[in-house]
């Protein structure tokens, strides 16, 4: 999905760290993708992104800061729109059932 320094990256996502991340938020992020027509906040993104960002080889998360240093350049490569539709996307796939 993305890639650092030569180390790929995905994310994963499951119900756990949902919560977590909407206790951190303090919002829903089904609630705030439907509000705002899938285009979310930018602290919501990077709390998604550093709660979910796993290392594709190991399949081990990466620490939650190491993530958040990560993800300013990932938004700076691939764009802010093509990582929320990416992060989007890997919600729907790993939790379909918030999408139905």
């Amino acid at each position: 999905m993305f890639e650092v320094d030569g180390v790929n990256y995905t994310l994963k996502f499951n119900k756990q760290k949902l919560k977590t991340i909407e206790l951190t938020a303090k919002t829903s992020v089904i609630g705030e993708i439907t509000k705002n027509n899938g285009i979310l906040q930018y602290s919501l993104l990077e709390q998604l992104f550093s709660f979910g960002l796993v290392e594709e080889k190991t399949n081990e998360a990466v620490k939650q800061k190491k993530a958040l240093e990560l993800f300013d350049g990932v938004v700076e490569e691939n764009g802010l729109i093509s990582l929320n539709m990416a992060i989007i996307e890997k919600l729907q796939d790993d939790l379909g059932f918030m999408f139905r």
